[in-house]
């Protein structure tokens, strides 16, 4: 899954923050290989995750510590996350 995400003015620093703590929240859930945010310019960010099966996305964001985490996440917003499905074809750093 890859996306970019849009803060409000003037949040970018606590949006930061609150994608540090969905990275945390993110470690309990199975499945999980890979789960970034890339802070760009101005209120962009990027994001970047690699599931280990079709099960483990269905599953993400379902853990009591991710609920939590998109509860602060969601306000700070300009607008919906764009997000794209995607299937690796060539890497380094893991296994395709």
């Amino acid at each position: 899954m890859m996306g970019t995400i849009t803060c409000q003015d003037g949040k970018a620093d606590e949006m930061a923050a609150v994608l540090a703590d969905m990275v945390q929240a993110a470690k309990e859930e199975p499945g999980i290989e890979i789960y970034s945010y890339h802070r760009g310019e101005g209120n962009s960010f990027s994001f970047f995750a690699l599931m280990s099966s079709p099960e483990a996305m269905q599953g993400h964001g379902q853990s009591e510590a991710m609920q939590e985490a998109m509860q602060a996440f969601m306000p700070l917003m300009a607008e919906p996350p764009q997000m794209a499905p995607a299937t690796p074809i060539a890497a380094i750093g893991f296994e395709i």
